[in-house]
């Protein structure tokens, strides 16, 4: 993913409205779909003068990135780049502005830029990892997704590399889907401290949030990096029943 330019647009206020995120196809603006060559824009919206951060799936794989900008004055930032052919493939972004999730969040597929009628092959090797063979007019291309052991580059144009901790991708994929039942992390103590120490400034949605929640409330202790995590949860949700949830699991440890 090449990244061209990420900067702060000074527009009309947008302070009041609710924070949002695009994904705009800078190179077909008509299309529904995005393919590898395509320019991109991210267009985020929300409050002014907020960090800004992006946890960032691709192939499964999750990276929880750190602040990479902050929205200026008017509450816009944005970043705009370039598809290329180590972008084929699935993808999931997050965004975060001043420790609350944007929504929507945005998924999309990086596509093969195969004309119409051109001789296609889909050769899955595993369950999350495959290659397409496309005959075009300029003649034959080869498109693989990522492995585990591949780097990826985030919308901001960070390098991450291969993957080496298999329990932080099993805990994001908890979070994001709790209804799949994995827990292949035995000890919620031991969830709760990683997720602690993973998520770092990015928000949790409502779903995940919960999820949280029943870990803390399963897991036999309360550490000092527990109670960060629980403040910073309070932080990003809007949702009352939350907030006096987690107001009443720090008041247990004699945190107000």
């Amino acid at each position: 993913m090449r990244v061209f330019l990420a900067f702060a647009v000074a527009v009309i206020p947008l302070a009041a409205q609710s924070p949002s995120a695009r994904l705009l196809n800078m190179s077909r603006p008509d299309a529904a779909d995005f393919q590898v060559g395509d320019r991109f824009e991210v267009a985020i919206t929300g409050a002014p003068n907020q960090p800004v951060s992006v946890r960032t799936t691709m192939q499964g794989r999750t990276n929880w990135g750190p602040v990479i900008g902050s929205t200026d004055a008017n509450g816009r930032w944005s970043v705009s780049g370039q598809f290329e052919k180590a972008d084929f493939g699935d993808w999931r972004e997050v965004w975060t502005i001043g420790g609350r999730v944007v929504n929507p969040v945005i998924s999309f597929s990086v596509a093969a830029p195969c004309p119409p009628g051109g001789q296609r092959l889909l050769e899955n090797t595993s369950a999350s990892h495959s290659a397409l063979f496309c005959d075009s007019a300029a003649g034959p291309q080869t498109f693989v997704t990522h492995s585990a052991a591949d780097p990826f580059r985030t919308p901001d144009g960070r390098v991450i590399p291969g993957q080496t901790r298999w329990d932080l991708d099993i805990i994001s994929l908890e979070l994001a889907h709790p209804d799949w039942g994995l827990r292949q992390i035995k000890r919620a103590d031991q969830e709760v401290d990683l997720i602690a120490g993973m998520i770092g400034v990015n928000a949790l949605d409502e779903k995940e949030t919960r999820v949280v929640l029943a870990l803390v409330r399963e897991a036999r202790r309360m550490p000092p990096a527990t109670i960060t995590l629980l403040q910073h949860l309070a932080i990003g949700t809007d949702q009352e029943d939350l907030k006096k949830e987690i107001s009443e699991m720090l008041a247990s440890v004699g945190v107000r």
